[in-house]
């Protein structure tokens, strides 16, 4: 038409303005045509490019998370000794340092998301925002796993260690106690002949009777403290706390 038209209205120029309105206008309408279909060429290029970015990160993260989460699902048995449940709680507490290091990808993903199936006829009706929205869900779903697994975790290490900080503190207690009563026994005299000698052997009996009925009540509360922390702590860790309440 652009060659054709020109030719015409040399031949007619009454007659070939009209074609040339009508050549003029088409030709900008394709070069309108033209550019708008550039342009979205570059719009799904670059969508194209997004999606495959978007994709990518999230299978990456969802593979951080799911590595995190079966460290939680599967912990360390609880110890029964006061330093280790220390040291617990601090690994314990690098979740949430794993979390944060992570946080604002995790946001930047999920606004991504919601923004490429808010462009999408939705995730009901449109397969590759369904796919993206299973994709969040998993994510999420794992993100408040971790938090729910790691508090969880926390609350009975923090139940654990303060268990444990009572019963070996009383324990001990006890020990010094029932040894310094042993070395008294064994320092009395043998039975005496003088009355006053006797009066003063029946005074330290009754005393030494009352001494240890006081031990009795002490080693009722270790043995019950004992007890729950042998139901606080892991497998590994049950035997000492049953040797420690044996010795006494």
């Amino acid at each position: 038409m652009n060659k054709t038209g020109p030719q015409l209205l040399e031949l007619s120029p009454r007659e070939g303005f009209s074609i040339q309105e009508k050549y003029v206008a088409a030709d900008a309408l394709y070069s309108q045509i033209k550019e708008d279909v550039k342009k979205r060429a570059q719009a799904l290029d670059e969508a194209i490019s997004q999606s495959t970015q978007f994709h990518d990160k999230i299978d990456s993260t969802i593979e951080s998370l799911e590595r995190i989460v079966e460290r939680l699902r599967q912990p360390p048995s609880i110890s029964a000794e006061v330093e280790k449940i220390k040291e617990q709680i601090s690994e314990n507490k690098n979740v949430s340092v794993d979390l944060e290091k992570l946080q604002p990808v995790y946001e930047t993903l999920k606004q991504r998301g919601e923004e490429m199936i808010a462009r999408s006829e939705g995730a009901d009706k449109d397969i590759s925002a369904k796919v993206v929205q299973d994709k969040l869900d998993q994510m999420v779903f794992i993100w408040e796993d971790i938090h729910t697994l790691a508090e969880e975790r926390e609350a009975k290490l923090l139940d654990a260690m303060e268990l444990a900080e009572k019963f070996w503190c009383d324990h001990m207690g006890l020990v010094a106690t029932i040894k310094d009563t042993q070395d008294f026994i064994r320092e009395l005299e043998g039975a005496g002949i003088d009355p006053s000698v006797v009066k003063q052997q029946q005074e330290a009996a009754e005393s030494i009777k009352e001494e240890v009925d006081g031990l009795q009540e002490e080693l009722d509360a270790v043995v019950n403290l004992g007890s729950e922390l042998i139901a606080a702590c892991g497998e590994p860790d049950k035997p000492l706390v049953n040797k420690s309440i044996d010795e006494v």
